[in-house]
């Protein structure tokens, strides 16, 4: 039920956003940026974690001054990937194809011909949810899976921008599981966010040289219904120009031992998120406490 706190955090998200559909696309992209900039100011400890957790990832590679330039960098691409979103129905289907590019681009094909759904495995890097909408403007079904936000208004108002692209809502609940193994057998590819930290602590894995609690869902879907693992990112290059990284296929073995499979598939898209993150360090979110699990 809307609390009256929910209400104003609603229409203040929605004046936000329609101020950001009155903007040329140029002007929307400079908005992010300065509001990505303005949070890192008025959330200064965010920031600190973000710089900690990029001292940890790379130890003496950067400056303390480059340090602080990428935290910098990894809010302001919070703040365009928050306002590209708001403007979700000013995007073509048409547009996103000419927007974004793709070297690895027949992977999609050839998994969706086999019939089985995938599973694609992304992180908050780039624009995360842009990448949805490019796998059904390249002409395939696709489910991305929620978490539900504590405001319900805020929550429908932000599926329902994702569902004017024709992207399908599987919220986390109970029914998950069923509602995935349902849409991977009418051959859905199902996006999952899978870089942050797993409450539950079942999976720990390295993860930039640190212990991580991994979530084990998307291999575990993968093992259930047979079909493949895509791990994919959404790269920023420019104002309105974005490049889809796909990494090839990583499919279930035949082995009887369920848990090895899980771990190996598992490490090898955390090695894929590893390297592009590396190369471009600005663009995933640093902000948030990824290493809950203590190291010793």
């Amino acid at each position: 039920m809307a609390t009256v706190k929910h209400k104003i955090e609603y229409w203040a998200t929605k004046f936000g956003f329609g101020i950001a559909n009155l903007m040329s696309s140029e002007t929307a992209n400079s908005f992010g940026k300065f509001l990505g900039r303005l949070f890192s100011k008025l959330i200064p400890k965010r920031k600190l974690i973000a710089i900690e957790n990029l001292k940890h990832a790379f130890k003496d590679a950067y400056s303390d001054d480059e340090y602080d330039k990428i935290a910098t960098e990894a809010f302001e691409n919070i703040g365009q990937t928050f306002i590209e979103l708001a403007r979700f129905k000013k995007i073509s289907h048409d547009k996103i194809k000419k927007m974004i590019s793709c070297e690895n681009i027949s992977v999609l094909q050839k998994v969706s011909d086999e019939n089985k759904g995938a599973i694609i495995v992304t992180s908050h890097f780039g624009n995360w949810e842009m990448a949805g909408a490019w796998v059904v403007a390249m002409g395939h079904s696709f489910d991305v899976v929620v978490k539900i936000q504590s405001n319900p208004l805020v929550d429908t108002l932000i599926n329902q921008l994702r569902e004017n692209l024709h992207i399908g809502i599987i919220p986390v609940k109970v029914s998950t599981l069923r509602d995935i193994i349902k849409a991977l057998r009418l051959n859905h590819f199902i996006g999952i966010a899978a870089d942050q930290h797993d409450p539950s602590g079942n999976l720990v894995l390295d993860f930039f040289g640190r212990k991580a609690s991994v979530a084990k869902g998307p291999a575990v879907f993968a093992k259930k219904q047979g079909c493949p693992i895509i791990p994919a990112v959404m790269r920023r290059v420019e104002h309105d120009k974005f490049e889809i990284i796909v990494s090839d296929p990583i499919y279930p073995s035949d082995s009887s031992d369920d848990n090895d499979d899980i771990v190996r598939m598992t490490k090898e898209y955390l090695i894929f998120f590893e390297n592009v993150i590396s190369k471009y360090p600005g663009q995933w979110m640093w902000t948030h406490r990824r290493w809950k699990i203590k190291n010793d």
